[in-house]
């Protein structure tokens, strides 16, 4: 059976994300990645996903460095007793890591529960990474003051060495007579001088080796020996004491081997999640929804692969109703890869990544088929038809209910109207299967077959025929023609053998079945003109009615604060008039009041009669504004204005009262 992962060309899916990777687990994880086995670990995987897609977006990459499988130095650690200074360091390293990533999560807010779960879960190792970095260098080498007696060891060293440097002059000087060059070398260990050979007897001492000219003879001085002597037995002694600390970190690390491991797979989990969150920014991909039945609907759906200059994205839709899409249209229009798009997004969904499209909803499948491509297979002697027919024997004996097939040219290679039958009646057998499936043909019967059967939709690809070229966009609800006179005619096959074909296809040949085909066709077209029309129209009306509710809600706002702004007026004014009459009352009460007062008393009563109106309001009014006079119980729209009149269109409102 064909290889899905081959024939979607995943490895570069998985080459992308192995970029984006920093750690062994993740690039392990990446190199393994394949369908998840139940819907319930895709729906955990692309929720965890979701989760540190926006995290990533919002605080930035995780800081994560390079981290090794600490699982390969625990059982290093289990085989030798020893762990060398650069893998002591390799597990400190880790403790930082996580310290880093603890500190990272201190910012993030309880929205990210999943990721801060997993970030959360780890166990402290500071005591660990301290001693090893109190003992292990940044150069990788056991520190001197790892230990008393590694330091005096290397103390008495740096002495000898000293002792031998003074000593080794000293002797080139004096037997500089006898030496091919002043300097002294190290040969298996040792200080020697480089002696004339036809001098080396005058220099007394141990040869360790002679050059390949036969000329220098490389002699320990007698005089040096015993330094170097005791020089190699303290480096002996240096070795043992490093060989033991080293022991000791190990040891250490074993009884630490349960944290080490979790904290190693916390980093490696959050690493390959981080790896799939970058890639889905970088191809600007998005979360799919999950649903739990045999679904696939792509809104724009984009091939990752192609470039995205040129990619062109298109819409896809398939459900438990309508399970199967014949394609039909030109040759190189685009057919093979609308499925490869299909089939390479219900992959990578199912392996837990994210997807390029503008909206998606994915079902989980137990498999995905495929027959696509030329399948000649020379090995087996096998001609491309066989192969095919190969591949759909082996799918045919296993698909069922919720499973993905894809079958590009279903039924050529052979003989066009055995080829037609075979491909009618293998689309009627997964029907019946209720498989969902997408298949590329140019048989007419299939495309008839389309038109009455509801579990199936054509679709096209569809064809500039002006300008005689492929769109590339895949249009779902009506069947395609191959346009291969006009792309033959393009790439410069003879006119009169055009016409003659034109003749041919258009004679007597042409069928009652063709003719319907091409007159379903024509209505189909024109009703999906009119379909997209009234959508068009719809969208057009459902906004002019959401702008409607907007200004009618507006009104009813600016209406509700009028008569509150009136009210409160009218309150104060009566509240001040009343505090003006008991005012005038009680000096009129006074039998001490004086005639003048009591004329004034009456001025300011008439005054008040006056002054009892509505408020004078300055806002101005225009043409179009809507107005309330709380007065009259009236609302209505200002039709003109005419100085301080205005022309009012009024309908009569009613206030509530409780």
């Amino acid at each position: 059976m064909q290889d899905i992962y081959q024939t979607f060309d995943f490895y570069k899916i998985k080459e992308k994300l192995l970029e984006y990777s920093k750690t062994e687990l993740a690039k392990y994880y990446i190199e393994d990645l394949h369908m998840l086995p139940n819907y319930d670990e895709v729906k955990e995987n692309l929720l965890d996903l979701n989760e540190m897609t926006s995290l990533v977006i919002r605080f930035g990459p995780l800081p994560i460095s390079n981290s090794a499988n600490a699982l390969r130095l625990i059982d290093m650690a289990k085989k030798t007793g020893l762990l060398t200074p650069h893998d002591l360091n390799l597990v400190a390293e880790d403790v930082l890591t996580i310290e880093k990533i603890t500190k990272y999560f201190s910012k993030v807010d309880v929205s990210y529960e999943r990721m801060k779960k997993i970030a959360t879960d780890i166990n402290d190792l500071t005591n660990l990474e301290r001693e090893i970095h109190r003992v292990i260098t940044p150069s990788l080498t056991v520190a001197d003051n790892a230990t008393p007696e590694l330091k005096e060891i290397r103390t008495s060293l740096k002495k000898l060495e000293a002792k031998l440097q003074d000593k080794i002059a000293t002797l080139a000087f004096s037997y500089s007579q006898y030496l091919n060059d002043d300097n002294s070398t190290i040969r298996d260990g040792h200080f020697v001088l480089p002696v004339k050979t036809v001098d080396k007897n005058k220099v007394p001492g141990i040869i360790y080796d002679v050059s390949d000219s036969g000329a220098t003879t490389f002699i320990e001085p007698l005089e040096i020996c015993n330094i170097n002597n005791e020089m190699t037995a303290l480096k002996i002694a240096e070795n043992e004491e490093i060989r033991k600390i080293l022991k000791g970190l190990t040891g250490l690390c074993l009884l630490q081997e349960s944290e080490i491991l979790h904290n190693n797979a916390v980093i490696g989990h959050l690493d390959f999640l981080s790896a799939k969150a970058l890639y889905a920014n970088e191809i600007d991909a998005i979360v799919a929804d999950f649903s739990d039945k045999q679904y696939v609907d792509l809104i724009e759906a984009r091939h990752p692969l192609i470039d995205r200059n040129k990619v062109v994205s298109n819409s896809f839709h398939l459900d438990e109703e309508k399970r199967i899409i014949v394609i039909s249209g030109p040759n190189a229009g685009g057919k093979t890869v609308s499925l490869k798009t299909v089939g390479l997004l219900v992959l990578m969904n199912q392996c837990g990544l994210a997807i390029p499209a503008k909206k998606a909803c994915l079902g989980y499948f137990k498999n995905i088929y495929v027959d696509i491509g030329d399948n000649q297979s020379l090995s087996d002697n096998l001609s491309t038809f066989s192969a095919h027919i190969s591949q759909i024997s082996e799918i045919t004996k296993v698909v069922g209910g919720k499973e993905l097939v894809l079958f590009d040219e279903l039924g050529t290679g052979t003989d066009p109207k055995e080829g037609e039958a075979l491909a009618l009646a293998v689309t009627k057998f997964l029907e019946n299967k209720h498989a969902l499936c997408m298949i590329s043909s140019h048989f007419e019967a299939l495309k008839e077959y389309a038109f009455v059967s509801g579990a199936i939709d054509n679709a096209s690809m569809i064809f500039d025929e002006e300008k005689l070229l492929p769109t590339y966009k895949f249009h779902q609800g009506a069947a395609g023609h191959s346009y291969a006179l006009w792309v033959a005619k393009k790439y410069g096959i003879d006119v009169d053998i055009i016409k003659n074909a034109e003749n041919y296809l258009n004679g007597q040949e042409k069928n009652d079945a063709l003719v319907l085909m091409d007159t379903l066709q024509k209505k189909l077209d024109e009703a999906v003109k009119l379909v997209d029309k009234l959508e068009k129209e719809k969208k057009d009306l459902d906004a002019r009615l959401k702008k409607l509710e907007v200004d009618e809600s507006n009104l009813k706002i600016r209406r509700d604060k009028l008569l509150e702004d009136v009210k409160d007026e009218k309150e104060k004014l009566l509240k001040n008039a009343q505090d003006e009459i008991s005012f005038i009352l009680s000096k009129l009460k006074n039998n001490d009041i004086k005639l003048h007062e009591v004329i004034e008393l009456k001025k300011k009563l008439d005054e008040l009669e006056e002054n009892e109106e509505a408020p004078d309001y300055n806002e101005e009014i225009k043409p179009g504004d809507y107005v309330t006079i709380p007065s009259m119980g009236l609302n209505g729209k200002v039709e003109r204005v005419s100085g301080k009149k205005a022309h009012i269109a009024a309908f009569s409102f009613h206030e509530t009262k409780n």
